[in-house]
């Protein structure tokens, strides 16, 4: 009797490890347990590829739903960029909120590690088409257009977590012939994904000025358009981190569809940024229309705008005149207002729920 129990006991801890072995399988042939932050090591070999991008096609998943269908004269939205991620840090990605708020559009970024070797970290590809499928499926069926800009974060140490703002590459490795192939190759696959997905638009490198520098950043521009353009019918985007930098005319914008800039209010004293901040954004705008005419870019549009850094201090009050400023400076003048949506847990404050998210309302629906 006793050994016919203990049998049985056997049985069922076998059966039990069975079930957790095919459920943690199952997990990993989603992608749950690969690529993601905070990772471990390299995740692909872009340009090998060995069990990743070269062994999975985008053929596997079709769309789920099209996009909205009819021409936009003003891009009205919200940067989301943690949008990728699980732990529901994005406030504004409720869909019922953002159409009543008057959206159009959403700006989503997929997250990425570099080292100083040019190895990166990324979702598998699989992974990134089973989650865009599932995320333009959400804003599609609203009504609302999608566009991407990845988001690029150096660490020497692949394995280490990420916080806070993303890290910018040193010059003098950004500069190392062939650093960022690997980077390149991700894109090329990603390019596929924004087709396929039908993008409004697609950027290749989320302030690329700013993580590789003015002039790095000017000459891979151009070298990875083409890459883009090859198998991206849509419009491409360069989005510039240094917004209201003059030296964005330092920059070669030629081939590109759209010129996006970004800047928040300057952080200190709030009654002094708020006085400032009309004439910081005004010059913003001169120069990038200014850099636009030149190199013949069809539009200039706000990229990524509103309260970061220090400014998240300021009173309800200040916050709502912050984007009153915004709209006020760039109405007529930019052909798209991409608000952002700082992350909730990085920056505390929230635009959900908020006077701002008000102001912001009052814009999208009645003033533009």
């Amino acid at each position: 009797m006793v050994l016919k129990k203990l049998s049985l006991r056997k049985l069922f801890l076998v059966f039990i490890l069975i079930v957790i072995v095919g459920m943690v399988a199952a997990l990993i042939g989603q992608g749950r347990f690969r690529g993601g932050p905070p990772g471990g090591g390299p995740s692909q070999d872009w340009g090998g590829r060995p069990g990743g991008a070269g062994s999975y096609s985008l053929d596997t998943l079709k769309p789920k739903v099209k996009p909205p269908s009819g021409k936009v004269s003003v891009y009205k939205g919200f940067w989301l960029p943690c949008s990728f991620m699980e732990d529901a840090c994005q406030p504004m990605n409720d869909t019922k909120i953002l159409r009543a708020t008057g959206v159009n559009i959403v700006g989503i970024a997929p997250n990425i590690k570099i080292n100083d070797k040019g190895e990166i970290q990324a979702l598998p590809l699989d992974y990134l088409d089973q989650r865009l499928n599932e995320i333009t499926a959400r804003y599609y069926q609203a009504g609302i257009r999608v566009f991407m800009s990845p988001e690029l974060d150096y660490a020497t140490d692949l394995n280490s977590r990420s916080g806070g703002e993303p890290r910018r590459i040193p010059k003098e490795v950004a500069a190392t012939p062939g650093f960022m192939d690997k980077y390149d190759s991700l894109i090329e696959d990603l390019s596929k994904l924004a087709q396929k997905y039908q993008f409004e638009f697609f950027s290749p490198l989320n302030e690329a000025d700013m993580k590789l520098g003015i002039g790095v950043s000017s000459s891979w521009g151009q070298k990875i358009l083409p890459k883009i353009k090859s198998n991206y019918k849509g419009k491409v985007l360069w989005k510039v981190g240094l917004g209201v930098n003059p030296q964005i005319q330092q920059i070669n914008f030629k081939g590109y569809d759209l010129l996006g800039i970004d800047f928040t209010a300057p952080g200190g004293a709030e009654t002094q940024s708020l006085s400032s901040f009309p004439s910081i954004v005004k010059g913003a705008v001169e120069n990038a229309n200014k850099a636009a005419k030149r190199d013949a870019v069809p539009k200039v549009i706000f990229a990524e705008v509103g309260v970061w850094g220090g400014a998240l201090k300021f009173s309800e009050e200040g916050k709502v005149k912050v984007h009153q400023i915004i709209f006020e400076q760039g109405k007529e003048q930019v052909a798209g207002f991409i608000i952002l949506d700082p992350p909730a847990d990085l920056g505390g404050w929230t635009i959900k729920n908020s006077k701002a998210l008000e102001e912001i309302k009052l814009w999208f629906t009645q003033k533009l």
